[in-house]
């Protein structure tokens, strides 16, 4: 990876597991790579798009990612048609087990997926709650960061 990559991480949430997740993602990079800068923001936060990766999170609610998620990928379609891009949502249906996986899929990521110009690195599903964060759930975030490294270091 180049000495100055600049990700930032863009998300929006109602409840709060979404900012916990987004934080998580951004200790990932920083525990596996040190020559990073790395930005952490809200959909309505963004103004600048001089970044060499977007990560782009969103929570389920109503069947549906959040409509302002959905809006910052449609509204800045051309300013992120050249830029490398990471997907996630947070998500209460993977408590039913494996079988959900391809309603999520096709429900949940594919939304997100239609409206992303730029090149998807990696997509991730990560399990969302109502009360207290689920720190199991933290695990699987870093590992889903060094697969997005490695998919960078590769490509």
């Amino acid at each position: 990876m180049e000495k100055s990559f600049n990700i930032c991480i863009v998300y929006d949430t109602k409840r709060g597991s979404t900012t916990h997740l987004a934080n998580w993602v951004k200790e990932g990079f920083k525990e596996s790579k040190t020559d990073l800068f790395v930005d952490v923001k809200r959909v309505h936060e963004v103004k600048k798009f001089d970044y060499d990766l977007f990560i782009v999170g969103s929570p389920i609610y109503w069947e549906k990612p959040l409509k302002t998620v959905v809006e910052f990928l449609l509204n800045n379609q051309d300013k992120l048609r050249e830029k490398k891009v990471a997907l996630f949502i947070v998500c209460m249906a993977q408590l039913f087990g494996k079988h959900t996986q391809k309603y999520i899929q096709r429900r949940y990521l594919k939304p997100l997926e239609e409206k992303t110009s730029g090149y998807i690195v990696k997509t991730g599903v990560f399990k969302g709650w109502l009360k207290k964060p689920d720190y199991n759930e933290k695990e699987k975030v870093i590992n889903w960061v060094k697969e997005i490294i490695f998919s960078l270091e590769t490509n």
